[in-house]
């Protein structure tokens, strides 16, 4: 049974992605290949919530791959005015918020389709006040969407300036989990560029907190006993599993019976 994500078993399968990675780059010099790129934790559920949220949640990992060290560039969509928001963070350390974008603003700047696929590609990810979350899709469109790029609610409000500060630079650090009803979830752990054994520690937490969303509402409890497969993938790479869980049928076919 798996109780939490083996992480020497993990760090290995990292390994092996770099290694792809790395030989991928190189055979495809000249050509339209990243040097570095994301590391996904895919798992699949065998049991499915029965109360399945389309809010996207903030996972903390140890290892943050969001970073002013790797240049990430945070938007945040506000309740207006933006103006009292932007002087209140103004003197903050907030190395990756790069942009505030009032919800006004949002409507009347963003409204072309053109636009909104401006500013899905300037942004690492995005961050939207809880009080206008739920407006963002219609003025959003399928481009954020049908690309994963869900702004994820964050309370902004009636907090005190050490508060805030705290609270966006945990969230700019974060990593992001989509609920969604399953049984096939994913979610990024960490890049190529990072340390095996730290990548394996941020799908570590990652997996608990995830399957931690997923059993907040249930009356029967979802946990890692549930989880029937976990693997690691780069774009482009198969999938390497790190876990399988068998089921009665196929452990009594594996001992012969």
């Amino acid at each position: 049974m798996l109780e939490s994500v083996d992480v020497k078993q993990c760090a290995m399968a990292v390994k092996a992605l770099q290694e792809y990675q790395k030989k991928t780059h190189a055979e495809a010099k000249g050509l339209l290949s990243k040097e570095e790129t994301f590391i996904t934790m895919s798992f699949t559920m065998t049991n499915l919530p029965e109360t399945p949220s389309n809010r996207p949640q903030l996972i903390k990992i140890p290892h943050p791959f969001y970073s002013a060290a790797e240049n990430t560039r945070i938007c945040i969509f506000v309740k207006d005015p933006a103006r009292a928001f932007k002087d209140q963070i103004q003197d903050m350390d907030l190395p990756c918020v790069a942009k505030v974008i009032g919800f006004d603003k949002l409507k009347r700047n963003f409204h072309q389709f053109k636009d909104k696929r401006t500013l899905h590609k300037e942004y690492d990810t995005f961050l939207s006040d809880l009080r206008v979350y739920k407006m963002l899709p219609e003025q959003l469109g399928k481009e954020f969407y049908a690309n994963k790029k869900y702004p994820v609610p964050i309370k902004v409000h009636d907090l005190d300036k050490k508060e805030l500060k705290e609270q966006l630079n945990v969230a700019s650090a974060a990593t992001q989990f989509m609920q969604g009803n399953g049984p096939n979830y994913s979610l990024k752990i960490g890049r190529t560029n990072q340390k095996a054994t730290d990548v394996a520690l941020n799908a570590q937490q990652a997996l608990a907190q995830a399957l931690a969303y997923l059993t907040c509402h249930e009356s029967e409890r979802i946990g890692f006993a549930n989880v029937a497969q976990v693997s690691l993938k780069v774009e482009g790479s198969p999938d390497l599993p790190i876990f399988n869980q068998l089921s009665a049928a196929d452990l009594g076919a594996y001992q012969g019976k």
